[in-house]
């Protein structure tokens, strides 16, 4: 389940057509940008579907106009020294009940950016358990029985549901 393509590191400077000044981005990357270059904060930022409202402080979806939030996070999930980025943005009008959704940008070995996940979430957490390196993730969002995603090698996959109450997911197996 992929919705959000971002860039590899052959096409950051092709898919950017504004400068390294926009105002979204640099809203979106107000509290650090942990060495991302300013085209890439760009790039990020505009991949989002998101526009800075009329104050300039927050803002808007591209759907339905409606304010929507972002935040960023940095983490160094596998300990390999490169940054990844977590990213929760949106509301219910782009991310359904979950009211937001999460895409997380790991750096390839050759520099550029895969993006993993891109779908509606209401937080992501790392487990204690790990694959080839990178931790577990669970996807937060309605209702009380969440997946799982675990890493492949490559990118995220599904791996589970996991119940966040007794009996949370015996819906699934009907």
């Amino acid at each position: 389940m992929r919705m959000i393509a971002l860039f590899s590191s052959s096409t950051a400077s092709a898919c950017v057509a504004q400068s390294p000044g926009d105002p979204g981005a640099a809203l979106l990357f107000a509290n650090g940008h942990d060495g991302l270059s300013s085209r890439e904060q760009v790039t990020i930022f505009q991949s989002l579907g998101l526009v800075v409202d009329s104050t300039g402080k927050g803002f808007l979806d591209t759907m339905c106009g409606q304010p929507a939030g972002a935040t960023v996070a940095f983490s160094d999930w596998n300990h390999d020294g490169k940054t990844e980025v977590l990213i929760l943005f949106g509301n219910s009008c782009t991310s359904g009940m979950a009211g937001s959704s999460a895409v997380l940008l790991i750096r390839s070995p050759k520099g550029g950016y895969s993006t993993n996940l891109g779908f509606p979430a209401g937080a992501v957490d790392t487990l204690p358990t790990r694959n080839l390196g990178y931790p577990d993730l669970l996807i937060g969002g309605p209702g009380f029985c969440f997946p799982v995603w675990r890493w492949n090698g490559r990118e995220y996959d599904y791996l589970r549901q996991e119940p966040q109450s007794p009996d949370g997911c015996d819906h699934m197996n009907e």
